[in-house]
C-alpha cells in the first residue's frame, strides 16, 4: 500500500465537497440585495418610502404668490382709499354736530375742504350722498330700540396699519338720516339727535315758519300729549319772540290749510296750541292750565 495520504470523508459528510466560506465583501452586498436600507433611505428592492422623493427632490410645499397689481387696480385702490378717508372725515363731523344739536347740511364739506386733494368739492357731495343713498342707512324719523354712532376709522384700527395697495373696509351709515329741502341736503346722526328736534331744525332752516309751527304742535299733542305754549317757541332752535309766534298763527288759522289747529289760553292769559286731532278742547284747556298755573303752585 502506498504511503500517500489520502483524504477520506468525515463522519456526518454526505459525500459532497464542503461548501466555501462567502468572501466579507460578498456577504454585506447580499445583505443589501436580500434587504437591507440603501443609502438615502431607499428601502429593499429599491422601493422608496411614500413621500420621500417629492421631500428631498422638490423640499416643503409654499403657498402661491398674490398677483402683481396693474397700474390701473393700483390706482384705483388709491383713489377709493382717499374717498373713503376724506368721507370718514365729514361723517364724522355730522355726528359731532348732532351730539351739538346741529344740523349738517352738504355745503358745509366745501367750506371745510372736506374733498380729496384734486377731487372737486361739488363731485365729493355728490359722491358721498350716493355713497349714503346706496347703502343701509337711516330714514328721517322717530326711532325705535337704540343706536349707537360708529366710531371714526382711525379709533375702530387703532394700531393696525393699512398698506398703499390694500383697499380700506366700507363706511358704517345706518346712523345717518337724510332730509331734502329747497336750500340742500341735511344730514344728523339718529344715535345723538332726535328726529323732532332735528325736524325742527330742518323747518327753521328752510325758513317755512308755518310749516315749522304746525308740525311742532302736531308732534306735541299727538306725542305726549300736550298744548305748545307761547313760550316754548322762545327756545332753540326757533329763538321767536311771542309776537312772531303769535303771527305765525294767524297766518296758520288766514291759510285755511290747518283747521286742526286751535288755541287755548290759562287762566293767566297765556296762549297754548294744540290740534284737536289729538286733543279736545276740554284736555287742551286742563293740560294748559296745569302747565301755566297749577304746576308753579305746587312745583
Amino acid at each position: 500500500m502506498s504511503n500517500e495520504a489520502v483524504d477520506m470523508p468525515h463522519a456526518g459528510d454526505s459525500g459532497r465537497p464542503a461548501p466555501r466560506m462567502m468572501d466579507a465583501a460578498v456577504a454585506e452586498g447580499a445583505a443589501v440585495e436580500e434587504g437591507a436600507p440603501a443609502p438615502g433611505g431607499a428601502a429593499a428592492g429599491g422601493e422608496v418610502p411614500q413621500g420621500a422623493a417629492s421631500e428631498t427632490a422638490a423640499g416643503p410645499a409654499t403657498p402661491a404668490a398674490e398677483p402683481e397689481l396693474t397700474e390701473e387696480e393700483r390706482a384705483a385702490i388709491h383713489e377709493r382709499n382717499a374717498f373713503i378717508h376724506a368721507a370718514d372725515a365729514a361723517l364724522t363731523d355730522v355726528r359731532q354736530r348732532s351730539y351739538e344739536g346741529k344740523l349738517t347740511t352738504t355745503v358745509r364739506w366745501a367750506k371745510r375742504s372736506f374733498a380729496p386733494e384734486g377731487t372737486d368739492a361739488k363731485a365729493f357731495e355728490e359722491r358721498l350722498i350716493s355713497y349714503i343713498e346706496d347703502r343701509d342707512h337711516a330714514e328721517a324719523k322717530p326711532v325705535m330700540g337704540r343706536i349707537t354712532a360708529p366710531k371714526p376709522l382711525d379709533v375702530v384700527y387703532e394700531g393696525q396699519t393699512f398698506g398703499p395697495d390694500e383697499p380700506l373696509p366700507d363706511l358704517e351709515v345706518a346712523d345717518i338720516a337724510l332730509m331734502y329741502g329747497k336750500k340742500g341736503v341735511y344730514l344728523y346722526s339718529v344715535a345723538l339727535l332726535s328726529h323732532s328736534f332735528a325736524r325742527a331744525l330742518f323747518l327753521s332752516a328752510e325758513d317755512n315758519d308755518v310749516a315749522t309751527f304746525v308740525d311742532v304742535v302736531r308732534s306735541e299733542s299727538s306725542i305726549y300729549p300736550r298744548p305748545v305754549g307761547i313760550n316754548a317757541f322762545k327756545n332753540p332752535p326757533y329763538l321767536w319772540s311771542p309776537s312772531r309766534t303769535r303771527s305765525v298763527f294767524d297766518q296758520v288759522k288766514a291759510s285755511g290749510s290747518f283747521a286742526d289747529i286751535a288755541e287755548t289760553k290759562a287762566s293767566n292769559g297765556v296762549s297754548y296750541y294744540y290740534s284737536t286731532m289729538y286733543l279736545s278742547a276740554a284736555q287742551a284747556a286742563s293740560l294748559a292750565e296745569w302747565d301755566a298755573v297749577e304746576r308753579r303752585r305746587n312745583p
